[in-house]
């Protein structure tokens, strides 16, 4: 059976310039306003705007995302990418929003290549690719700058089929080793692109091609690839594979993938987080049903098998996309059955069923447009609840009340903006979910443990040293390793003067997380209060060894040196402390000092109207300012 080149599918040069200007019009009027968005307090810390590794392209930087993961996922290309954000824009959110908005435009013209490749029908496919674009179930991966690397290695996926495609029409080789290569490349993106090589042979039998040795034979450096890159991936997912039972892996799964077909025909009441609060067993009808349903599916794709392919590719496409996820539903002390953006690449297979049965005669009219409109209008509804973290989690919360890690993400939310009651609130609404909820049985509960860590430490700023003290005990006793709750103790013992206690807490949360830089600067902070400076320098210096961009490290180095007569690198400290936080008043105070000191009167002026900037009543800044323009 003869098909053309996906070469040969493309329109005429004018035409197809047009149709990437539509594509791109179209994304910019609905993710328009994302891209003002700021970063959220999820994974955006720690994979982003806190990881000095991707602080711009470096051997060091290099290093560190090829032989580390996220920490579950090995993504090394991911946080490559993010280095050129990094490099082009800094820590600006709007750079990380406009790329995940371009490869989401990239995608979506691919999976439109790709479907008239193998349906033969552009103008079906036009018009698929803009419901891709447009379905608001893909919000999630296109709005989150976090999920860059669904993005990425789906882009890569997609331009591997073609070139696989392209190859077995057209018997070039090079095409070949392109489609192995960027199968590489997705896979260093995100390894849940693993199936692949499944999905060729899919497309294989779809098209009739005989089943010969060649054609298995050309599908073992995929097989290969795939192996590698499962044996990286089970290192990382240990624990998550490890906490669920068979049960829950077969139930959990099933919900999740009639979740995904329900949600791309009604995509309504999405939310950053799916939490299942109820009993994993048969004789629950949230899980029995879609189980039944499950199985009349499967049925339904065997016996349409007599008629056409159709179905049953789409749904094969659809489980080999979606499968490698729906295991990832333990997290913690909860089950989280769906994440929107793990049907991204699975949505190509359901776009296919439905372009199968879509006529080509009359195709363009106004039902089509009815629904491209009112999918644009959910997508830039759905992509408004990722303003910020606060307008996000209260989203979670108000189509799935029982989230308790949602409340929990406000509270953290509120008390980074002073609101420390309703932090507090937010947080004993966490808490007590959490004792409804959770499904850990064993004596560790590490989720209502970081709960607790943080009541203990709203309490603390509050200046309720009892209660705080409570909350941190508590969360000690639920998990021992508690970083943040090790950390938040010591600072609590440092308020009431205990200064020997805090330091053991403090060293016993670097022995829990050493990567944890904030015990590093609490910790050096007290060697200073007691005059142990060369203390201080180390462990500060160690701290800064770990993450170089945190601005509190050069600040307290700062303060250390210049007690040592290390008035250089005292200066260079703060320099570098103002640098990564222009909004540090306490550092430009200091560096305003240091410069009248060497009598560079014009840059310490600078340093304390600076200081105004951001904190118009500070009276040491306006003390500093009127003794300098008198001098």
């Amino acid at each position: 059976m003869n098909f053309a080149s996906p070469l040969d599918i493309l329109p005429k040069r004018s035409v197809l310039l047009s149709i990437v200007g539509l594509f791109f019009f179209i994304l910019l009027i609905v993710y328009g306003p994302s891209l003002s968005f700021g970063f959220v307090r999820w994974d955006d810390g720690m994979l982003i705007y806190e990881n000095p590794a991707i602080r711009g392209i470096t051997l060091k930087n290099l290093y560190t995302v090829f032989t580390t993961y996220d920490p579950e996922l090995y993504i090394p290309l991911t946080l490559i990418s993010y280095q050129l954000d990094y490099m082009i824009g800094g820590i600006n959110p709007s750079v990380y929003h406009f790329h995940n908005l371009a490869l989401h435009l990239v995608n979506s013209l691919l999976i439109t290549w790709l479907l008239a490749t193998m349906m033969h029908k552009r103008w079906i496919a036009l018009f698929l690719g803009l419901v891709f674009a447009l379905h608001p179930l893909n919000t999630e991966a296109v709005v989150w700058a976090s999920a860059r690397k669904d993005l990425l290695s789906i882009a890569w996926l997609l331009a591997s089929v073609l070139s696989y495609i392209s190859y077995r029409r057209t018997s070039q080789r090079c095409h070949y080793y392109v489609s192995i290569s960027a199968f590489a490349l997705g896979l260093l993106a995100k390894v849940t692109v693993i199936g692949l090589p499944v999905l060729l042979l899919l497309i294989d039998w779809k098209e009739a091609r005989n089943m010969t040795k060649n054609m298995m034979k050309e599908k073992i450096p995929y097989f290969v690839l795939s192996g590698i890159f499962a044996v990286i991936a089970v290192f990382g997912k240990t624990g998550v594979l490890g906490s669920s039972t068979l049960l829950e892996k077969i139930l959990i799964p099933t919900k999740s993938f009639i979740f995904y077909i329900e949600k791309f025909f009604v995509p309504t009441h999405l939310s950053v987080l799916y939490p299942f609060t109820s009993d994993v067993s048969l004789t629950n009808p949230t899980l029995l049903l879609p189980l039944v349903v499950m199985i009349a599916i499967i049925g339904i794709g065997i016996y349409s098998l007599k008629s056409t392919k159709a179905i049953f590719f789409g749904l094969a496409w659809f489980t080999l996309c979606v499968s490698p996820s729906v295991l990832n539903f333990s997290k913690g002390d909860f089950i989280y059955f769906a994440s929107d953006r793990y049907a991204y690449a699975g949505m190509i297979g359901l776009l296919f069923i439905v372009g199968s049965y879509i006529r080509q005669n009359n195709f363009v009219n106004y039902g089509s447009i009815a629904v491209l409109i009112g999918l644009g209008i959910g997508c830039n509804m759905q992509s408004l609840t990722w303003t910020n973290s606060a307008t996000l989690f209260q989203n979670a919360i108000d189509t799935y009340p029982n989230s308790a890690i949602a409340y929990n993400n406000i509270g953290n939310h509120l008390r980074s903006t002073g609101e420390t009651d309703k932090a507090i609130e937010h947080y004993e609404t966490s808490l007590a979910l959490s004792w409804e909820h959770s499904r850990t049985t064993s004596d560790i509960k590490e989720g209502e443990s970081k709960i607790l860590a943080n009541l203990g430490s709203a309490r603390r700023e509050q200046g309720d040293i009892h209660a705080a003290r409570n909350h941190y005990d508590e969360a000690l006793r639920l998990n021992p390793k508690n970083a943040l709750a090790l950390q938040g103790k010591g600072l609590m013992l440092m308020q009431v003067g205990n200064g020997s206690m805090a330091r053991q807490y403090y060293e016993q949360a670097i022995e829990a997380n050493p990567l944890l830089v904030t015990p590093y600067v609490n910790l050096g902070s007290l060697y200073i209060q007691a005059g142990q400076i060369d203390d201080a320098i180390a462990i500060l210096e160690k701290g800064l060894q770990i993450n170089p961009f945190f601005p509190q490290v050069h600040f307290n180095l700062s303060s250390a040196y210049k007690k040592v007569g290390r008035n250089r690198e005292s200066l260079e400290s703060l320099e570098k402390a103002v640098d990564l936080e222009p909004r540090f008043v306490a550092a430009r105070i200091n560096l305003g000092i240091a410069y009248a000191d060497r009598n560079k009167i014009g840059m310490a002026i600078e340093q304390f109207t600076e200081v105004l900037k951001h904190d118009p009543g500070n009276t040491r800044a306006t003390s500093a300012l009127s003794q300098l323009g008198n001098q």
